[in-house]
């Protein structure tokens, strides 16, 4: 059996409003940063699954990516890191 550490972000498509992205972007224009910024928020997660190689473990972590941390409707995942531990 191997262990990997898979890191996950989760974010709301381009289309759909996002308010808190929007006030970042307020403060930022506001304190006179920037004028041209877009901000998407998202989520970040760190799973660590145990798996007997790496295929079955990708099978696993994209199933819980569609089916449990996002909401498909509205929201996108994407890993971008795997280490084996």
């Amino acid at each position: 059996m191997k262990t990997f550490i898979y890191k996950i972000i989760t974010k709301l498509k381009e289309e759909i409003k996002n308010p808190q992205g929007e006030v970042v972007e307020n403060i930022v224009t506001r304190l006179s940063i920037s004028q041209n910024l877009k901000v998407n928020t998202g989520k970040f997660y760190e799973i660590k699954i145990t798996d007997i190689d790496k295929i079955e473990a990708d099978k696993k972590i994209d199933k819980i990516s569609k089916e449990i941390l996002v909401n498909p409707l509205v929201e996108t995942f994407e890993i971008v890191s795997v280490e084996e531990v």
